[in-house]
């Protein structure tokens, strides 16, 4: 395994800029550039009154002080994008489609998305939950002490996903027969560990009956210039390219790609990068897959990587599969309730099938792993 001096020249600045990323995503949780502290405060008492009158008027207030802020930097473009998606949000909760009846509302959000380079007009994920505020300024939709162990625990697993995200291009960087790459790889396993610590904790405590009640009605499209645009959801992680520089980066799976490239497009610009960078490339498996076949015996330092890759498949397997019996369950839930009258999507806009295909991918790359650790 060999990297090209252009390849690394195009990934080397970009593992500098995912170490500046979580600054970045700090310095946009504490921005308030459009004084929505109260309004947001406020926000879960509305929701549960269902005051929509209210609600209407604080986003009709945010997209005048949006309209008025001069040459806004990248800090405050974002997070006021994260605010006014809150009460767009909320509204569309009780079926009023903000477009229609907030004046440039659309407009508004298409100016500050163009601003930032961004390539989905509304908040994503991100803003959510690393982007979000701690404490009395955190942003949240109820009052229910589920929704706060959710961001919380999503905020958590967020940035553990991001550093291994570095990790793990740092180990594409170096060959298999290098310390480097096991050390990388084990690096990547550590950090998913505490992803995986913070989705248990999400597991444990949230019962599919509370997020479906309680938290997923505000996570539906709203329109901006007449285009539904889906909510936010646990599709839009860094894990998306964890998996392409695994497995999924040469693949020509339909499903795959729509799927990837539909989720990574709202991903901070330096995973949008990444992705475009390893389309089309070897991804790591398909290298071990080569030195297989090369013949010859593993050395003990390419064992000692390989070793560590598959541990950290492991590590990414143990969190797939509960992860699709949580979302299965979820998805039986609203079959139930809506006795089955329409297919079940998530917040997404992707349903089980996609959740089905990355474990079972997950799977082949282990095996792969395996066999090539098999005396």
């Amino acid at each position: 395994m060999s990297i090209s001096n252009s390849l690394q020249t195009q990934l080397q600045p970009l593992v500098e800029k995912l170490r500046e990323e979580e600054g970045i995503n700090q310095q946009i949780s504490t921005a308030d550039p459009l004084l929505a502290d109260e309004a947001c405060a406020a926000l879960p008492g509305l929701n549960e009154r269902g005051d929509t009158s209210a609600l209407l008027h604080i986003l009709n207030q945010l997209i005048i002080r949006a309209r008025n802020i001069e040459a806004p930097g990248f800090i405050d473009t974002s997070a006021a994008i994260r605010d006014i998606c809150m009460f767009g949000g909320s509204l569309v909760r009780f079926g009023i489609e903000p477009e229609d009846v907030v004046t440039e509302f659309g407009a508004t959000l298409i100016r500050l998305s163009a601003h930032i380079n961004a390539q989905i007009p509304r908040d994503s994920f991100t803003d959510y939950t690393v982007r979000n505020p701690t404490g009395q300024r955190e942003r949240k939709f109820t009052s229910v002490d589920e929704e706060v162990i959710f961001i919380a625990s999503l905020r958590q697993g967020m940035k553990a996903l991001d550093r291994c995200v570095e990790y793990l291009v740092q180990a594409y960087l170096h060959p298999l027969a290098s310390s480097e790459f096991a050390q990388y790889c084990q690096g990547a396993t550590s950090a998913f560990q505490e992803m995986i610590d913070a989705i248990v904790k999400v597991k444990r405590t949230i019962t599919p009956e509370a997020f479906t009640h309680n938290i997923r009605p505000y996570f539906e499209p709203f329109k901006v210039d007449g285009k539904p645009y889906g909510a936010p959801s646990g599709a839009e992680m860094s894990i998306l390219n964890l998996d392409q520089i695994l497995w999924g980066a040469d693949s020509q799976e339909e499903l795959y790609r729509i799927y990837f490239q539909a989720n990574v497009a709202r991903l901070p610009s330096v995973f949008r990068e990444l992705g475009r960078i390893f389309e089309g490339r070897q991804p790591l498996i398909a290298l071990v897959k080569d030195r297989m076949t090369s013949g010859g015996a593993l050395r003990a330092d390419e064992r000692e990587s390989i070793e560590e890759l598959h541990q950290f498949l492991t590590k990414i397997y143990s969190f797939r599969m509960p992860h699709y019996k949580v979302a299965e369950d979820n998805v039986k839930l609203r079959l139930q309730e809506t006795m089955g009258e329409k297919e079940v999507k998530g917040s997404s806009g992707f349903g089980l099938a996609e959740v089905k295909y990355v474990l079972e991918q997950t799977i082949e790359a282990r095996q792969v792993t395996a066999q090539a650790l098999a005396p």
